[in-house]
């Protein structure tokens, strides 16, 4: 049996006086139709973000949100 290896992405979040970075998995089960990989992993951060930590609006809080790039050094 091969496992199956999850598609992740790392968020971060940049505000004023934080920088906030999380990885999620791509639950496809969550997707919506036709939504963007990066669009997703937005979305899906910010949802753990505050159901979990209670971090509220924290997409609205921030000044940037962007996926880091896996493959920088």
């Amino acid at each position: 049996m091969v496992d199956r290896i999850e598609s992740t992405k790392t968020v971060m979040f940049v505000g004023d006086y934080f920088a906030l970075t999380t990885t999620v998995i791509l639950d496809e089960g969550l997707r919506y139709e036709d939504e963007e990989d990066e669009d997703f992993a937005i979305r899906i951060a910010t949802v753990f973000l505050s159901e979990h930590y209670g971090f509220d609006d924290i997409d609205e809080k921030s000044n940037q949100i962007g996926i880091v790039d896996e493959d920088m050094p």
